[in-house]
């Protein structure tokens, strides 16, 4: 096997490399080295999106993007991620330990300050422990709140003191402590009442305040649809309005037809902008997509094509649109490989000559626990069927998956997938969420890439076929 080899004098003189610059330059250059990485990859989020790239052996890599505007990525690797600002035309060479990154970074190029600020912002944000404060009453959750934030503040007015910063970075930054407060609050607010299993408004905390606060902000910043706080935000405010609305009309309640109308409803009374009416819909339908399946996602899908003006989101709703044809209905499959709960190495055509219906789960997933009992209802309904009922764990701890197979007397088919959520049929299938299910005919191929949960309608589907 060839090892990717990337010499370190050759992404220096790359990245800091003295050709004359364009009036307009949308290309950025991340180079650099992680060290003690156990993968051989480099992940890169960005816009809603998660891009890998090769990592050597040596931890150096390479990533070369075009951009049309400035914007925050998250760059990481082993699962661990730290924020990075860039602008078209910059190039930057970062290293730092993948075991520690925010406290092993170091940076030479574009934006050195700008970087170097967020990562000490976010190894900040993990000493405070910000998110166990969800967890604490309110006195205690309002106190660590300003105590994070006034401490952040000091740090971002000492850094616009000190240096050139570029323009797009100061505005996400104010809109980070204007917007991320109030998404915390939100946050904060869900997690008690879920927890608690209160209504928001029988909790201890300023919820009036807070209602006001959301009141205020414009909703029209098609400027800061790349900032993660403010589309947060407004996301909430849709999904109140959403139920606002379907409360008041009972002909939009209690079915996917009725909760999409509702969803369009709220953005029609709440958005003006035309731009950022467009991401909203984009988005709409992407969750859909990604969540619910092709089928599902249709109305949503056509609504966007209807109403979107910007070229851009057509783009990449045509390239998301596109991942989807190999797994379309009658579409062949690869023979993926799995392990079963005996240690022995099977594969998807050992069940051919009957339907074969998946079920994508993990020991820590309770909507995949709560299935069970609907899964096995089903098995024994159809035991004399030629239908295989196969369940494939993707545990990153593969011991955890066989104490519950065997402390819950699991039977059939129990296979577990290597590489866990980036294993080989995850990323065929595009699984973002669990539990999944897949329905496959007597010949291995597709049926359903997004299969009705045993808990719905799928006995239907499955006599259809039989």
């Amino acid at each position: 096997m060839r090892h990717l080899s990337i010499s370190p004098l050759f992404l220096l003189l790359f990245v800091f490399s003295c050709g004359p610059k364009q009036a307009f330059d949308s290309t950025i250059i991340i180079a650099g080295q992680f060290l003690n990485s156990e993968s051989k990859e480099v992940e890169l989020y960005m816009e809603n999106d998660l891009e890998f790239f090769p990592l050597a052996e040596d931890g150096y890599f390479l990533i070369r993007l075009e951009i049309d505007d400035y914007q925050t990525f998250q760059l990481g690797t082993d699962r661990r991620s730290f924020e990075l600002f860039m602008a078209p035309g910059d190039s930057i060479y970062v290293t730092a330990d993948a075991k520690d990154f925010r406290n092993s970074f170091q940076a030479s190029g574009d934006r050195v300050e700008e970087n170097t600020y967020l990562v000490e912002k976010g190894r900040s944000y993990s000493e405070s422990s910000m998110m166990d404060l969800i967890e604490k009453d309110k006195d205690e959750y309002l106190e660590g709140m300003n105590i994070f934030f006034t401490k952040q503040s000091g740090r971002f007015e000492n850094l616009k003191q000190a240096h050139e910063l570029h323009p797009g970075f100061l505005k996400l930054e104010e809109a980070y402590f204007e917007f991320s407060p109030l998404s915390m609050d939100i946050y904060y607010l869900n997690y008690q009442s879920y927890f608690k299993n209160v209504d928001k408004e029988d909790l201890d905390f300023p919820l009036e305040e807070m209602k006001a606060k959301l009141a205020e902000i414009d909703l029209d910043r098609s400027d800061l649809l790349i900032d993660g706080t403010y589309t947060a935000i407004i996301s909430h405010l849709l999904s109140e309005k959403t139920n606002e609305i379907s409360k008041q009309d009972s002909t939009l309640q209690n079915t996917p037809e009725g909760n999409e109308r509702a969803s369009f409803l709220a953005m029609e009374d709440l958005l003006e902008n035309q731009l950022v009416k467009d991401y909203f819909l984009f988005r709409h339908a992407i969750e859909n997509l990604q969540f619910k399946g092709l089928e599902a996602a249709k109305p949503s899908i056509e609504k966007f094509q209807a109403e979107n003006q910007s070229p851009k989101l057509v783009t990449k709703l045509e390239k998301e649109l596109k991942k989807w044809d190999a797994i379309l209905p009658g579409m062949a499959i690869p023979d993926f490989t799995f392990e079963d709960i005996s240690g022995e190495m099977v594969q998807l055509s050992n069940l051919k000559g009957t339907l074969v219906y998946i079920d994508i789960w993990a020991t820590w997933c309770k909507p995949c626990i709560e299935e069970h009992p609907y899964w096995d209802q089903l098995k024994e309904e159809y035991k004399d069927k030629l239908v295989s009922f196969l369940t494939i764990s993707i545990d990153e701890n593969k011991e955890n998956w066989e104490k519950m197979v065997i402390s819950k007397n699991m039977e059939g088919l129990q296979w577990i997938a290597e590489k866990a959520w980036r294993s080989d049929l995850n990323q065929y299938f595009m699984v973002n969420s669990i539990p999944r299910f897949i329905l496959l005919d007597q010949e291995g191929k597709i049926i359903d890439p997004n299969a009705e949960r045993p808990s719905g309608d799928i006995r239907k589907t499955l006599d259809q076929f039989l």
